[in-house]
């Protein structure tokens, strides 16, 4: 006797999972690594060894007619990329936080040790200086649309390790608010031909 084969499920574990769930977050609204909170309020926890299953078992248990739900919502809302776009923001703010408030280089989110004991993502070199000129490149639209006609400029220098260095920084006021802002550091030019490019320092 032969067996019908099984209909082929209009949405993957991935989507139905994506749309069903989001990530728990902590009071710090900083996501919870493998917790997700179901609509109906439920949590469960998901892990890379055991993939979708064990949030698609309380789907398939607690809402039956979910396909019937996800074919009347648009393709934006079913699709895996919603769950992919909130994660990668995430992650790439994670990896900017921590090597910029703690002062390290950007080499190290390629660091194997990094990576083993980190639960963020892994990220390369390239990526992490790319996010790092796009945010340079943001504030500094910020800080212009809120620069008023009259200003001032501020240069302040020191020196490190025999290289002495400039910054200019910029002063305004807004609603009677002090504010100053760090337009450019660099190295002070000692011979004509000196490199002062970020890939020289």
């Amino acid at each position: 006797m032969l067996r019908a084969p099984r209909p082929r499920p209009s949405f993957s574990n991935a989507q139905v999972s994506a749309y069903i769930f989001t990530p728990c977050s902590d009071e710090y609204a900083e996501p919870v690594p493998e917790y997700y909170r179901c609509r109906c309020g439920t949590v469960r926890k998901q892990t890379r060894r055991n993939g979708f299953s064990n949030l698609m078992q309380h789907v398939r248990r607690e809402h039956p007619s979910f396909e019937a739900e996800m074919r009347a919502a648009t393709t934006a809302e079913t699709s895996s990329l919603i769950h992919y776009a909130r994660r990668t923001p995430v992650n790439r703010f994670g990896w900017l936080e921590w090597v910029v408030k703690a002062n390290l280089p950007l080499v190290f989110c390629e660091n194997p040790l990094a990576r083993r004991y980190t639960s963020l993502e892994p990220i390369s070199v390239e990526t992490l200086r790319a996010l790092m000129e796009s945010v340079a490149q943001l504030v500094g639209l910020d800080i212009a649309g809120e620069l008023p006609d009259r200003f001032g400029l501020m240069l302040d220098g020191w020196s490190h390790a025999s290289v002495h260095y400039v910054a200019v920084f910029v002063c305004y006021a807004v609603n009677g608010v002090a504010k100053n802002a760090l337009l450019s550091m660099a190295p002070i030019i000692q011979e004509p031909n000196d490199d002062l490019s970020a890939r020289a320092e």
